[in-house]
């Protein structure tokens, strides 16, 4: 099921036909409702949390148990007069969910720049550069394709070695100006693109992943961390 309301309704169901056991078991007195109570609790947010229907706060379910457990108690010992232990069934059921609550949210992997959880099914990138797992909601640059906080420090990965510019892009142009920050060939490190022979100076091939702004070709013998982003942009192109 993919809408909400649909994984909503599904989830009232389920509650439902649970609801309909645990008031069996509260006919049959304290000892049977007050664990069934506990593994009800449990179980529906189990579902709750697996269906990914909107929680409204943590607090939400554990309240919503204890007071369905609490409510079908009440309605079985007005109407039948079963065991009166029974009517504490909101107890094991309230604490039946918030344990399940904290195991399952303590599970879930965290946004290691954000430190937001991440449901399951979210989207999370290594960005190439700090090689954080990091959400694609906050912290994940699509544009630049590495995390927000290296886009905003600018942090470097392609190697500074001149011996390894020399080998992917020959030796430094000295007439000709950078097509991205057009800087001149006296103020930065021009080098030309091995396809189409643009400059690019050599804070903008970094910048850029170690493309090319104008025809998109890669430099080789790029970091292993940036192999993968690059294949899959020029996959889609």
């Amino acid at each position: 099921m993919s809408r909400p309301l649909e994984r909503g309704a599904l989830l009232c169901g389920v509650l439902v036909l649970l609801l309909s056991l645990q008031f069996g078991a509260a006919l049959a007195g304290g000892p049977v409702a007050l664990p069934l109570a506990l593994l009800f609790s449990a179980g529906a947010t189990w579902l709750w949390l697996w269906l990914e229907v909107p929680l409204g706060g943590v607090w939400v379910p554990p309240l919503v148990c204890a007071l369905l457990c609490g409510v079908t108690a009440g309605v079985s010992y007005l109407a039948f007069r079963p065991d009166f232990a029974g009517l504490f069934t909101f107890v094991p059921a309230a604490a039946g969910s918030a344990l399940t609550l904290y195991a399952v949210r303590r599970s879930q992997a965290r946004c290691g720049l954000c430190n937001h959880r991440l449901p399951s099914g979210s989207l999370v990138f290594t960005c190439p550069r700090c090689s954080l797992h990091v959400c694609e909601e906050r912290c994940w640059s699509f544009e630049h394709r590495r995390c927000q906080l290296c886009l905003e420090q600018r942090v470097h990965l392609l190697p500074t070695d001149e011996r390894w510019w020399m080998s992917v892009a020959g030796p430094r142009s000295r007439h000709d100006r950078c097509q991205m920050c057009r800087g001149a060939a006296d103020q930065v490190d021009l080098r030309l693109c091995p396809k189409c022979r643009r400059a690019q100076c050599r804070d903008c091939w970094d910048h850029n992943n170690g493309e090319c702004a104008r025809c998109g070709t890669a430099l080789p013998d790029l970091p292993a961390s940036l192999r993968e982003t690059v294949a899959s942009v020029a996959a889609q192109r």
